[in-house]
């Protein structure tokens, strides 16, 4: 299936708008990861396909979770799998991107200075050594345990906001102190049958 069709595929199963621009963006991001991943080591995934559809489909589901807070921090984004697609789709929030892998934040920020993504900032480091972010919303993906992710992103949320943490569907809820575990929310990617798991977590 041509890349453009696999990216509208995820687009209509989510219900999310789009014109030929934001798949076009869309496209010469999972591309540019596809090459530039052909060299450093930035995802397990080497065929197009799968970038999209394990990858990228997750950021489509998060979309609509996210769409209309005006602040969203991505947790260990890695090549940015959650953080660019989001950013891409909406352009009037201020999307930031955080990991600690210098080669991933250097490849983000070519995305970022090549697509001219305004609303996309590129931090390199440690989550626990960065200022209060004071986000409205932290999505997470693969960085850790629900406690792991609490203990040190939970600091980068504002009260009232929320941590949305993906994991897969044997994974347990947690009580961590100063959230409220808002519920969890089992899904599934277009043409997959795994089930995966969204943990919502208050700050309070």
């Amino acid at each position: 299936m041509e890349l453009n069709k696999i990216m509208q595929k995820g687009l209509n199963y989510f219900h999310i708008p789009y014109n030929e621009k934001t798949v076009n963006d869309l496209c010469f991001y999972a591309l540019e990861l596809k090459k530039w991943n052909s060299h450093i080591n930035l995802t397990g995934l080497k065929e197009l396909n799968r970038i999209v559809s394990e990858l990228l489909y997750d950021a489509f589901f998060l979309y609509g979770y996210t769409h209309e807070m005006k602040s969203v921090l991505d947790l260990g984004s890695g090549s940015g799998i959650l953080a660019i697609p989001i950013a891409i789709l909406n352009e009037n929030s201020e999307i930031i991107s955080l990991d600690k892998s210098l080669k991933k934040i250097q490849f983000q920020r070519h995305i970022k200075r090549t697509m001219h993504l305004k609303n996309l900032t590129t931090l390199q480091g440690r989550a626990e050594a960065l200022d209060p972010a004071n986000v409205d919303a932290l999505i997470v993906k693969g960085f850790g345990s629900i406690e792991t992710i609490l203990e040190k992103g939970g600091r980068h949320i504002r009260t009232g906001g929320c941590a949305y943490i993906l994991k897969g569907k044997s994974e347990d809820r947690i009580i961590y102190r100063g959230f409220e575990l808002d519920h969890v929310t089992p899904y599934a990617l277009p043409g997959s049958d795994r089930e995966y798991r969204l943990f919502i977590y208050k700050k309070i």
